[in-house]
């Protein structure tokens, strides 16, 4: 038995012990689309045939394959074991999660929620709804990371990061009632902190400002930690929200967070092209 053969045999036995599909040709299509992506160490889907240790055509399996892309799946079955074992193995340290939007499609967004691992951030819960590039609302912010609750392992630290899209007074206030989580998000240069705004506080290039516990929105309803951070290499200073009391190690993170940007890269120009 060949190594393409031990890996596809060991995924199609892996698949059917976790997932309830509705028949055989479902679990068949999704083996050769891992064990594809496994050998190829490739998202393409011309690739992943080339690498499926079959006598049909590659021309066939490739078909096969985007067909499966193509149809409605059910992601409660498929892809949510896949999700919870990806946490499970990373829960020895603190979980990052990513949130960030990207156009999918013709005249849809799709709004992602990642853990991070290395240099990438592997999907765990998505949105995908009708609008063109920009801000949406802070419901649909919750509504991903709802999503992601019921998937994380009981006793998991959790850090969630964010660009200035997901800094909003709603989603934060349901972060603190409804979970223990930590966050790092960006925030505008012309958010009103203590009535200014944070961009008049004095910072110079190389430095860190940390405001504690201060009122966030014009009603003060939400209190947290204000970062101003200049960064040498950065033209500008960048403004952070945090619960994170250590202003360094927010930084820290928050520098993780561009490692989606990297996963969006391989859903598009060099992946499944979507």
């Amino acid at each position: 038995m060949t190594d393409r053969d031990k890996v596809y045999t060991k995924v199609k036995k892996t698949i059917k012990r976790m997932m309830k599909l509705d028949h055989q040709g479902q679990v068949v299509t999704l083996a050769m689309m891992i064990s594809g992506i496994v050998l190829s160490r490739n998202a393409q889907l011309s690739a992943m045939s080339s690498e499926i240790p079959t006598d049909t055509k590659e021309k066939s399996i490739e078909m096969r394959m985007r067909r499966w892309v193509k149809d409605e799946i059910d992601v409660e079955a498929v892809y949510r074991p896949f999700a919870r074992q990806i946490l499970e193995a990373l829960s020895h340290l603190p979980l990052v999660l990513v949130m960030d939007g990207s156009q999918a499609g013709r005249g849809c967004m799709v709004l992602m929620v990642g853990v991070l691992y290395q240099k990438r951030a592997l999907p765990i819960a998505w949105l995908v709804y009708k609008g063109k590039k920009g801000h949406t609302s802070g419901k649909r912010h919750i509504e991903a990371l709802k999503k992601v609750l019921p998937l994380l392992p009981a006793v998991s630290e959790v850090v969630l990061l964010g660009d200035a899209e997901y800094d909003t007074s709603e989603m934060i206030d349901w972060v603190e009632k409804n979970t223990v989580w930590q966050y790092v998000l960006r925030t505008s240069p012309q958010i009103y902190v203590e009535n200014q705004p944070i961009r008049e506080y004095p910072l110079g290039k190389g430095q860190v400002m940390h405001l504690h516990n201060v009122g966030f929105t014009q009603t003060a309803e939400v209190s947290l930690n204000v970062i101003g951070w200049w960064a040498s290499r950065y033209d500008e200073p960048i403004f952070l929200v945090t619960n994170i009391q250590n202003a360094y190690q927010a930084c820290r993170y928050y520098r993780r967070r561009y490692r989606i940007e990297t996963f969006f890269s391989d859903q598009k120009s060099r992946g499944f092209h979507d």
